[in-house]
C-alpha cells in the first residue's frame, strides 16, 4: 500500500507541515510506503513568492476575509462571485491608509491569482502519478480547506478507486462529520490527533480489510458507505506519551522547496519542532477567546531529553537548509526553564528559535531564552488594560506585560503580539486610558496592530455565549462567498470562525480610534525612540529620545537611583522603602512616595494599583537602536546650538 499526503495553498511556503511529517514518519516506521507532496510550493512558484506571501503570511489581506479560501472557491463550486466578494471586502475592511487605487490593485491581484487556479490544478493532476497511490490524504489547517477540496474532487472524479482522506484542525469536532456530509468525494475524515488513530486505520487497510471493515475511534467514514454516523462527534484519542512520537520527516519538503526554484530565505525558512500539546494554563483558566486547542486542551509534554534529542536531530539533518527552529507548542512547559533550555544553551546549537509562552516570566527566564537562542517569543500579551486582561482570564496585568516588553528589549528577544479589543463587557473608557499610556512605551516593541477579537469554535465565548451576553452567532460573512453552494446550516457546521452581536449593543469601533492611532504612532516612533539607563558610581543617567521626553538626559540622585532600580521588577512604595532601609538608606516612606510620583509624572515609570514599574532599559545587555542613537546625537546637537 502507498500513501501520499498533500499540503495545499495557502500553507506557508517557509515551513513544512508538522502534521503530515509526523504521520509520514509513523507510517514509514510501520513499513507503509508514504510520501508528502507540497503543492503549496508549486502554487507559490506559479503566482510569484511575493504574491503568495501576501496571502499565506497575512501580510496584506485581512485574516477574517478568508481571501485564500475564496481564491479556490470558484474552482470548487463553479460560482463567479468576484463582484459580490470585493463589495463585501470593501465594506467589512475599510481601507484605512490605502488609497482607492491601492485598494483596486489589491482586488486586481486577487482576481489574477484566482485566474491561475485552474491551470494549477490541471498541472497538479498531470505532473504526478496519482494512480500509483492507494490513499491520498489532505491536511486542512487554516486557509487551505477549499484548495484541498478542489483538488480532492478532481482526483476522485479521475481515480474513483482511490481513498481520499482529510485531517487537520479544520476536521476537529463537528467540522469533520460536517465536511463528510457536504462532500461525498471524501471517503474518510480523521478528527483530532491522528498520530495513533490514522496510522492504525492505515494498518487495518493494509491488512486487507475494506474501508467499511476498518474501525478506529476518530476516523470517520462518509455516510454514503452506509456506516452509521456517530451520535456525537468522535475525535481520536489524544496521544498520552509524547515521547512515543517519531521525529517528523521533512525530507520531502526541503527537497521540493529546492525543486520549486523558490528563493532561499534564511530569514523566514525554518524547521518545526514540537515539545508539548495542549495548554497547561488553559486547563486552569481557559482564555475566553481562544479556540486553538479544540478538543485536546489536556497538557502533555516530552521529557527534556527527548525534546533536546529531537531538536539536535532536526538541526543536524536540515542544517544545510536553515538554522531556524520554530516550536509549534501553544505554550512552553515551565519546567523546561530548569532542564531543556539550560541544555540547549550549554550545547551552543547555533539556532535561531521561537517559542510561545506566558507573559509573567522572570527576568532570568527571558535572559535564558536569549542565551539558549530563542530570539523570538509570542508571549500572549493581547492587551495593556488590566481589567480587559482579567476579563479574558489571561492571568497577567498591564504592568506585567510592559515589564516583559522591557526585559525582552534588554536581552534582545523579540516579542510578537497584537493588541486585541472588543471583549464583551469591556469599559470603553479603559481604551482612552490605554491610548494615553502608549507615548510612554514607544521605546519598547510595538504590537503588529490592533484587532477585534474573533469568535472561534471551541472557545468559551463560542461554547457558552449566554454567559458572556453574546448572541446571534453565525459564520463569518466571508464564508457565504467561500462556500456559495452550501446551505447556511452546512456552512455553520464546517466554519471555524464566527460573527456575533453583543447583548448590550456594544460597538467597539466607536471607542477604539484613539488607541489605534496611538499604536500607529508607536510603530512609527519606535525605531528612533530610546529610554535606557546608564549606572555609574551609584547614580543613574536616563537617556530619553521618546517624543514625549522632557529632557534628553536626566541624572538621578543617589536616593532616586536606588528607588528607580528597586522598581525594575515592579514594587509597591512600602516595599521599596522597607528594602532601602534594610540596605542602610536613610530615607522615609514619604520621601520614597514623592520620588515615585515624580517619576510617574515625568513618564519614566508606570503605576497601577499601588505598584510601580521603571520604564528605562538598563544598558548592560541592551544594545540601543542605531536610529535611536542618531536621534540622540541630533537632540544633543540641537541643545548645544541653543
Amino acid at each position: 500500500m502507498r500513501v501520499l499526503f498533500v499540503n495545499m495553498p495557502f500553507a506557508s511556503a517557509y515551513r513544512p507541515s508538522i502534521g503530515i511529517s509526523l504521520l509520514q514518519a509513523g507510517l514509514l516506521k510501520h513499513g507503509i510506503a508514504c510520501e508528502s507532496c507540497y503543492l503549496n510550493l508549486t502554487f507559490a512558484r506559479m503566482i510569484g513568492q511575493e504574491a503568495y506571501d501576501h496571502l499565506a503570511e497575512n501580510f496584506t489581506y485581512a485574516t477574517n476575509s478568508l481571501a485564500g479560501e475564496w481564491i479556490f472557491s470558484e474552482s470548487l463550486f463553479g460560482v463567479d462571485n468576484f463582484q459580490e466578494y470585493t463589495d463585501y471586502y470593501a465594506a467589512a475592511f475599510p481601507s484605512g491608509t490605502e488609497t482607492p487605487e491601492q485598494r483596486r490593485e489589491l482586488f486586481e491581484r486577487l482576481s489574477c491569482i484566482r485566474s491561475e487556479v485552474e491551470a494549477f490544478l490541471d498541472g497538479a493532476l498531470r505532473e504526478r502519478d496519482w494512480a500509483s497511490y492507494d490513499v491520498i490524504g489532505f491536511t486542512s489547517v487554516f486557509q487551505q480547506n477549499v484548495a484541498a477540496l478542489s483538488l480532492a474532487k478532481r482526483l476522485k472524479e479521475r481515480f474513483p478507486d482511490k481513498i481520499i482522506a482529510f485531517g487537520g484542525a479544520n476536521m476537529d469536532g463537528v467540522m469533520g462529520p460536517g465536511t463528510l456530509q457536504a462532500y461525498p468525494f471524501i471517503d474518510v475524515v480523521c478528527s483530532g490527533e491522528g498520530d495513533d488513530s490514522f496510522i492504525e486505520f492505515m494498518k487495518q487497510l493494509e491488512s486487507g480489510r475494506s474501508l467499511t471493515e476498518c474501525s478506529v475511534q476518530g476516523v470517520l467514514l462518509n455516510p454514503r458507505y452506509g456506516a452509521p454516523g456517530p451520535s456525537a462527534p468522535s475525535s481520536s484519542q489524544p496521544v498520552h506519551d509524547m515521547n512515543s512520537l517519531p521525529y517528523p520527516n521533512y525530507d520531502d519538503y526541503f527537497q521540493q522547496y529546492l525543486e520549486a526554484g523558490l528563493e532561499p530565505s534564511a530569514e523566514k525558512q525554518s524547521f518545526l519542532f514540537e515539545s508539548s500539546r495542549g495548554c497547561w494554563w488553559g486547563q486552569k483558566s481557559h482564555c475566553l477567546f481562544c479556540g486553538l486547542n479544540g478538543s485536546t486542551m489536556n497538557y502533555r509534554s516530552k521529557s527534556p531529553k527527548r525534546a533536546l534529542d529531537e531538536i539536535i536531530y532536526l538541526k543536524e539533518r536540515y542544517q544545510n537548509f536553515t538554522n531556524r527552529a520554530t516550536a509549534v507548542d501553544n505554550i512552553i512547559d515551565m519546567g523546561y526553564f530548569k532542564s531543556l533550555l539550560p541544555e540547549i544553551r550549554d550545547r551552543n546549537l547555533n539556532l535561531n528559535m521561537f517559542y510561545e509562552t506566558k507573559a509573567n516570566l522572570t527576568k532570568e527566564q527571558i535572559q535564558l531564552f536569549r542565551d539558549a537562542g530563542f530570539y523570538y517569543v509570542q508571549p500572549g500579551i493581547e492587551s495593556l488594560i488590566t481589567s480587559v486582561l482579567r476579563r479574558m482570564k489571561k492571568g497577567v496585568s498591564m504592568l506585567q506585560n510592559v515589564r516583559l516588553l522591557k526585559w525582552c528589549a534588554e536581552y534582545g528577544v523579540g516579542p510578537m503580539w497584537n493588541f486585541l479589543y472588543g471583549f464583551p463587557g469591556e469599559n470603553p473608557e479603559d481604551y482612552e486610558e490605554a491610548a494615553s499610556l502608549i507615548p510612554s512605551l514607544v521605546h519598547l516593541a510595538p504590537p503588529a496592530g490592533t484587532s477585534p477579537i474573533r469568535l472561534d469554535r471551541f472557545s468559551p465565548y463560542f461554547d457558552s455565549p449566554h454567559e458572556y451576553r453574546i448572541r446571534n452567532i453565525r459564520p463569518l460573512q466571508a464564508y457565504e462567498y467561500v462556500y456559495p453552494a452550501l446551505p447556511p446550516e452546512q456552512r455553520a457546521e464546517i466554519a471555524c470562525h464566527f460573527d456575533f452581536d453583543y447583548g448590550d449593543g456594544q460597538q467597539p469601533s466607536s471607542y477604539i480610534r484613539n488607541l489605534a492611532e496611538a499604536i500607529r504612532s508607536w510603530k512609527t516612533d519606535y525605531s528612533t525612540s530610546e529610554l535606557f539607563s546608564v549606572l555609574k558610581e551609584n547614580q543613574l543617567a536616563l537617556v530619553d529620545t521618546r517624543p514625549i521626553a522632557a529632557r534628553t538626559i536626566t541624572l538621578l540622585s543617589i536616593h532616586e537611583t536606588a528607588v528607580y532600580l528597586e522598581c525594575d521588577n515592579m514594587s509597591s512604595s512600602d516595599n521599596v522603602a522597607a528594602r532601602l532601609r534594610t540596605r542602610g538608606f536613610g530615607i522615609s516612606s514619604e520621601e520614597v512616595r514623592d520620588i515615585l510620583c515624580s517619576f510617574v509624572a515625568r513618564r519614566l515609570m508606570l503605576t497601577e494599583e499601588g505598584v510601580f514599574l521603571s520604564l528605562a532599559i538598563p544598558l548592560g545587555d541592551y544594545s540601543p537602536k542605531r536610529a535611536g542613537l542618531e536621534r540622540l546625537r541630533e537632540m544633543q546637537e540641537a541643545a548645544q546650538s541653543t
